[in-house]
């Protein structure tokens, strides 16, 4: 019900906001905190955004790894033709490629701590980097005391 209501509000053009139920996107999204998600175009969306997506009936925040303009050079480029490939921040393997109509909002804003921060920010961008530099390190010294 939730990922339908979603979707409805969001083709109609409305912004939603809700919490995040996983840690795909950590550290940029963190279980738990209140995402904003934006009705967007599928031609505005760019390598780098996260988009709001559905798949099997879920819905998911996932950030945009690469673009893909399908279609051959007599069929001519189509927006049915564009795939997008997403991964969550977390994940080491990219999702099912993603359809146009698939995509349903761009997030623009991550409610964290009562503050809202834009998940697109240099000082975000720079706790991000930092944080998965920090469990690289961790997993890096719990394997080496595992030898």
């Amino acid at each position: 019900m939730f990922p339908e209501i979603v979707t409805d509000l969001l083709r109609s053009g409305y912004k939603v906001s809700f919490n995040a139920p996983g840690h795909s996107m950590y550290p940029t999204i963190l279980a738990n905190e209140t995402v904003v998600v934006e009705p967007v175009k599928p031609l505005d969306v760019h390598r780098g955004d996260i988009v709001l997506y559905r798949t099997n009936g879920n819905i998911f925040a996932h950030r945009v790894r690469d673009v893909v303009k399908g279609g051959s050079s007599d069929e001519g480029f189509t927006i049915q033709s564009l795939r997008f490939i997403l991964r969550g921040d977390a994940a080491r393997l990219p999702d099912e490629p993603v359809t146009s109509d698939q995509v349903l909002g761009k997030v623009v804003s991550v409610e964290r701590n009562g503050n809202m921060v834009n998940p697109y920010g240099l000082r975000h961008k720079l706790f991000s980097w930092i944080c998965r530099w920090v469990d690289r390190l961790k997993r890096h010294l719990g394997s080496a005391e595992m030898e």
